[in-house]
C-alpha cells in the first residue's frame, strides 16, 4: 500500500465496475476515511429519521427510553459496530447475514410486545435507501461535489442486496426497493414530505441522540454550538416530526460552510488511509480496547442524570406523560439490563469492535 498514489481510494473507485465490484466500491467509499466525530455526527443525523412514525417511536422509547437514554453511548458503538461489519464484508458475507438475522430477531421479540410496528415495508426500504444515497445528500447539503456515477450505481446496488436480508414482521420478506439510485432519492424524499403527527416520544429520541452527540464531542460551554451544528444539517421534515427547534439563521449559513471548509481540505491536502476503520479497531490492544470500552461506560454513567435534568421539566412539554416520566437519576447511572434482550442484542454486532461495551 506504500506505493499506491496519494490518493489511491478515489483512483481504484474509478477503475471498478459497478455492476460486479460494488461490494469493494461500497467499503473504499465508507471504511476507510473516518473518526469518532464524524462517526457520531452521522449517526445523529440519521437515526432520528428513521423513527418519525408514530409506531417507530413508540418502540424504540417504548417506557423511559432504554437504551437511548440508559446507554446512550453504548448504542452509537453497537451501531457503528454493525454497520463497520455490513460495509467491509458485504450482504453476501455469512458475517453480515448472521448480523442481520440477529437484527430480525430483535425485531420479532419486540413484535411480540408491540403487534403490527413492524410490518410496514416502507420502513426497511426507507432505512436501506437512504443509507444508499446517505453520502451524496450529505456533500450536497455542504455544498460539496456529489459522489460519483460509479459509486452512485454500486451504493444502489449494496443496499438493495442489503434489503433482501431483512424481514418485515412474521417473517415477510422485504419488497419494492427502488429500481436506481434517482429512485432512492424520490422513495426517501417523497416519505420525508410527508405530513406525519408529532410523537412526543419521538422529541425525547430525537433530543436524547442529539444530546448524546454534544455532551461527547463538545464541552459544556460549547453544547449550544454543537445542537446548532446538529440542527442545521438535519432534515427540516425531521426537526418538524420532532418538534425540534430550527437551527437559528446564521448556524444555518455558516456552519454547514465551516464543515464542507474541512472536509475540502481534508480531501484535497490530506494523505487516502492505508488502513480501514474496522481493521484499526481489531487491531488495537486489548489494553486500548479496554480503555475504550471504561471510557463509553462512563459516558453512559453520566448521560442519564444529565439528560433527565434538561428534559423532565420541559416547559414546551408541560403535561407530557413522557417528558414527566423521565426518573430523577441521581448519581451515576444503575442500568439493569433484561437479560433476555441483552442476549438478542449480543448477536448483532457480531466480533466488530466494541458490542460487548455495554
Amino acid at each position: 500500500m506504500n506505493s499506491s498514489p496519494k490518493k489511491w481510494i478515489r483512483a481504484e473507485i474509478e477503475t471498478l465496475d459497478p455492476e460486479k465490484d460494488y461490494v469493494r466500491i461500497w467499503q473504499l467509499a465508507t471504511c476507510y476515511d473516518s473518526s469518532e466525530f464524524m462517526s457520531n455526527l452521522m449517526y445523529a443525523l440519521t437515526f432520528p429519521n428513521f423513527v418519525v412514525t408514530e409506531w417507530g417511536a413508540e418502540v424504540v422509547w417504548r417506557d423511559k427510553g432504554g437504551k437511548v437514554v440508559e446507554r446512550a453511548n453504548s448504542r452509537v458503538e453497537q451501531t457503528q459496530s454493525t454497520n463497520a461489519l455490513w460495509w467491509w464484508y458485504g450482504p453476501h458475507d455469512e458475517r453480515t447475514k448472521k448480523s442481520v438475522e440477529g437484527i430480525n430477531n430483535l425485531h420479532a421479540f419486540w413484535a411480540k410486545k408491540y403487534p403490527g410496528n413492524f410490518s410496514y415495508q416502507e420502513d426497511y426500504i426507507y432505512v436501506c435507501a437512504f443509507s444508499a444515497i446517505l453520502g451524496h445528500r450529505f456533500r450536497l447539503r455542504l455544498g460539496l461535489p456529489g459522489v460519483s456515477e460509479n459509486e452512485k450505481i454500486a451504493s444502489h446496488k449494496f443496499w438493495g442486496e442489503m434489503c433482501k436480508l431483512f424481514r418485515a414482521e412474521n417473517n415477510i420478506p422485504v419488497e419494492g426497493y427502488p429500481e436506481d439510485f434517482e429512485g432512492c432519492i424520490r422513495f426517501c424524499e417523497d416519505l420525508e414530505n410527508t405530513p406525519r403527527p408529532q410523537p412526543e416520544q419521538g422529541n425525547l429520541i430525537a433530543s436524547a441522540i442529539y444530546e448524546q452527540f454534544v455532551q461527547r464531542h463538545f464541552p459544556e460551554e460549547l453544547h449550544w454550538l454543537g445542537h446548532q451544528l446538529i440542527r442545521s444539517l438535519a432534515l427540516p421534515s425531521t426537526l418538524k416530526t420532532m418538534q425540534i427547534d430550527p437551527p437559528l439563521p446564521m448556524a444555518q449559513e455558516i456552519l454547514p460552510k465551516m464543515l464542507a471548509f474541512i472536509l475540502w481540505h481534508k480531501d484535497t491536502f490530506e494523505d487516502d488511509p492505508p488502513r480501514s476503520f474496522i481493521e484499526m479497531r481489531e487491531e488495537m490492544s486489548d489494553e486500548q480496547r479496554n480503555t475504550f470500552k471504561q471510557k463509553i461506560r462512563d459516558l453512559d454513567k453520566k448521560f442519564p442524570a444529565q439528560f433527565s435534568a434538561l428534559y423532565k421539566d420541559d416547559p414546551k412539554f408541560t403535561g407530557c406523560p413522557f417528558h414527566s416520566a423521565l426518573p430523577k437519576y441521581e448519581g451515576e447511572n444503575e442500568f439493569k439490563p433484561d437479560d433476555q434482550i441483552e442476549k438478542i442484542e449480543s448477536t448483532v454486532a457480531g466480533k466488530v469492535g466494541l458490542e460487548s461495551a455495554n
